[in-house]
């Protein structure tokens, strides 16, 4: 899907994926902070922002669990936050292992 949009740009899709690894994923992987501290409304602009950027990268699975979260922060981030940090660690090694192959 990536290529799709970036039009087989492999440099430019390299740094897009390096963003999305440095800021994106990281950005996620660092929510429980904002929730000890009840910051729903940051949780739920974090999520925001990130949902475009999976769905280009066709993470389905993270949008929807994002999506199961956002319904009730309160109740529903301890729930699930465990599951959604296994699924951005998938997506964060696949993505190494991909930029490996287009950078060789």
């Amino acid at each position: 899907m990536i290529y799709h949009y970036f039009d087989q740009d492999i440099e430019l899709i390299y740094e897009i994926i390096e963003l999305v690894i440095a800021l994106n994923l990281q950005d996620l992987k660092q929510l429980m902070p904002l929730y000890e501290l009840h910051e729903i409304a940051a949780i739920k602009q974090k999520f925001h922002r990130s949902k475009p950027v999976f769905g280009f990268l066709g993470a389905t699975d993270i949008n929807r669990l994002i999506e199961t979260i956002e319904t009730d922060v309160k109740r529903q981030f301890p729930r699930y936050y465990d599951e959604l940090l296994q699924f951005l660690d998938e997506l964060e090694e696949d993505l190494h292992i991909f930029l490996k192959k287009i950078h060789q």
